[in-house]
């Protein structure tokens, strides 16, 4: 199978060559060019298939913390309680690689009810210190693992001086729902929180799927120019939407914001319910660095105006979800190939399954759980990554997709 670079200038002195079908070579800790740390604080029983959290330079991938408590196996009644216990399992990852809550830049926030917004909101918010929050995006999920009812991921960034919140003018952004900044700096990566579609100036809430999605790009474009960057600083997008007939409908709009093969990696997901009663929001990560900035598509991944399969941020790279419904009808078939898909990609960027540091496992049916940690075992035996696994909805036109996967990998 004959792959290619579809790139700009700056990869092409990085001496990894064009056309090349032969794998990465495989290499051992010792050989990594980005300093790594494998964090399994004491806390946590041995055996998980993936670490709790992987340090990789000064970021630091947190893995998706449960609200089963780590020493006991039980799981307190409360949202409140239960918050407690992720945001502590948190904090022991924290702790391992010598860092603090403030040094958290970013998280993913998972609910089973959105009813639980404000119950989480209270105990979360309390373990911010400083007043700094990080960026953040909340989520309704259909099912989470270990019947949880809140899944915390997060990244945090070692050096706190190169840590800062961006906030556009009043006015040009909604008010927060709770204790998150509009954007933060870690080094030279920004992290923007999940924006709905709610004017900024009135608060009103267009009732279609693509006045939302304009309205939410709009938004974080403000954002982004506050930052001194734009669109073409995007390296990852996560845009998340109700109702599985919706996908083309924001596809119509988000695609106006890329040129033709000039957008990020990307990842898209249909749920249960957002925050208030909006449809759509977006959560954007964007590089300061143009120059170190590339993408990577296989020739048989036709380029699209709205996702390309990998974005390069120097030595670090996003990699898009991938699904592979046509792989057969069960989830190691179809987890088999989402992951040749993800291989052909990394091996482009001169990488393999040991340079992955984090992933996140979207599953349409919980059930399936077992099985996809069996085969995560035999894709990462040693020196695993993060992972957060979560329920969406896979329906309508994606009924038969059972699983889907992406990845950050770190030369």
């Amino acid at each position: 199978m004959k792959l290619r670079w579809i790139t700009i200038s700056v990869l092409l002195g990085l001496g990894l060559g064009c056309g090349s079908d032969e794998p990465a070579p495989q290499a051992d800790a010792s050989a990594f060019k980005v300093e790594r740390k494998f964090i399994y604080p004491k806390e946590f029983p041995d055996g998980k298939p993936y670490n709790p959290g992987v340090l990789v330079g000064d970021y630091l991938y947190i893995a998706g913390q449960v609200s089963l408590d780590p020493q006991t196996r039980e799981q307190p009644a409360t949202i409140a309680d239960q918050t407690h216990v992720a945001m502590k399992s948190m904090g022991y990852v924290l702790r391992d690689a010598g860092m603090d809550y403030d040094n958290v830049v970013t998280c993913h926030v998972q609910l089973d009810d959105m009813d639980n917004y404000k119950g989480m909101n209270e105990v979360y918010g309390s373990y911010y210190t400083s007043g700094r929050y990080p960026a953040r995006t909340t989520l309704e999920f259909p099912g989470l693992p270990s019947g949880s009812h809140v899944e915390i991921t997060c990244i945090a960034y070692a050096d706190k001086s190169k840590i800062e919140v961006v906030r556009p003018e009043e006015g040009k952004t909604p008010p927060a729902m709770g204790p998150y900044s509009p954007a933060v700096w870690a080094g030279d990566r920004l992290y923007l929180s999940g924006q709905g579609g709610r004017n900024p100036t009135t608060n009103e809430l267009d009732p279609t799927i693509e006045g939302q999605t304009k309205q939410v790009l709009d938004t974080i474009g403000e954002i982004l120019k506050a930052a001194g960057l734009g669109f073409e600083n995007t390296v990852m997008v996560n845009p998340y939407y109700l109702g599985s007939d919706n996908y083309e409908k924001l596809n119509s709009v988000y695609q106006n914001y890329f040129e033709l093969g000039r957008a990020s990696a990307r990842a898209s997901f249909c749920l249960s319910r957002l925050p208030g009663d909006i449809s759509v929001e977006i959560t954007f990560v964007a590089t300061r660095n143009l120059r170190k900035k590339g993408r990577v598509i296989p020739d048989y991944m036709h380029p699209r105006h709205t996702s390309v399969p990998g974005t390069l941020d120097g030595d670090t790279l996003f990699l898009s979800a991938k699904s592979a419904a046509d792989a057969g009808d069960n989830i190691e078939s179809q987890f088999r190939k989402s992951m040749q898909y993800q291989l052909d990609s990394l091996k482009l960027a001169g990488m393999g399954w040991e340079h992955v540091v984090s992933a996140n496992v979207y599953l349409k049916d919980l059930g399936d759980m077992p099985r996809m940690t069996e085969l995560f075992r035999e894709y990462f035996p040693n020196n695993q990554p993060v992972r957060t696994t979560v329920q969406v909805v896979e329906d309508g036109p994606r009924a038969k997709v059972l699983e889907e996967i992406a990845l950050i990998a770190v030369r």
